[in-house]
């Protein structure tokens, strides 16, 4: 069996293996085959053991460059020009092979500059999370009322729960623009899934951030 091409090295286990069976010339045969049998069947067990850690590695390595590429894609559209939507963010996030399914309640409107960009940074950081967490499908709904903007994305948990310590630090991080609006941010299981729900108010005395789009775009 050539297993060299997949970096494992089994010459020194071999010739280990058949020191030891040199100085067994005085057993039965039939107890030398035996012997001979496990150590092979040892071996191979390793080096599967091996070749599966070796793909499980690539594959999470795979998925850490598909977060960041999703990251970074998000990040470009909101340096758009003109600046684009909160759905065309939500558009440019299928590009990444996501399956989002958008849900618009009321008129869409022009949004106050400070609520426009918490939007689409929080829509930015749930649908980052959602891939991040090992699904690619989500819901994500804007409801547009008189004196505030909902943004809701529901999503599942692929059977089992994100990280508390990655997870803690996107909903604080996206609590915190909510907050600077005077608005509200909850995340947590919801239906089997996970459901991040912010309310961002139009208020009048609230300014925007420094404008970002005015620093370096992240290409």
């Amino acid at each position: 069996m050539n297993l060299s091409g997949h970096g494992v090295a089994l010459g020194p286990v071999l010739r280990i293996e058949g020191r030891k069976l040199h100085g067994m010339g005085d057993l039965p045969t039939q107890v030398v085959v035996a012997v001979a049998l496990t150590c092979l069947g040892a071996v191979l067990i390793v080096t599967a053991l091996l070749l599966k850690r070796r793909k499980r590695t690539a594959a999470v390595r795979a998925h850490a460059e598909r977060v960041r590429h999703l990251h970074r894609l998000l990040l470009r559209t909101q340096y758009d020009y003109p600046r684009p939507s909160l759905a065309d963010l939500v558009q440019a996030s299928r590009q990444e092979g996501l399956s989002i399914r958008l849900h618009v309640a009321g008129p869409p409107r022009i949004l106050p500059d400070p609520v426009d960009l918490a939007g689409m940074r929080i829509i930015h950081e749930a649908l980052t999370n959602v891939l991040k967490h090992g699904t690619a499908s989500a819901t994500v709904m804007l409801e547009y009322r008189p004196d505030r903007l909902l943004v809701t994305v529901d999503s599942s948990m692929s059977g089992r729960r994100p990280p508390v310590k990655g997870r803690q630090e996107g909903v604080e991080a996206m609590r915190r623009r909510a907050g600077k609006l005077g608005g509200s941010l909850t995340a947590g299981p919801y239906q089997g899934g996970w459901r991040v729900h912010a309310e961002l108010p139009f208020r009048a005395d609230v300014h925007a951030e420094p404008p970002f789009r005015t620093d370096p775009a992240p290409f």
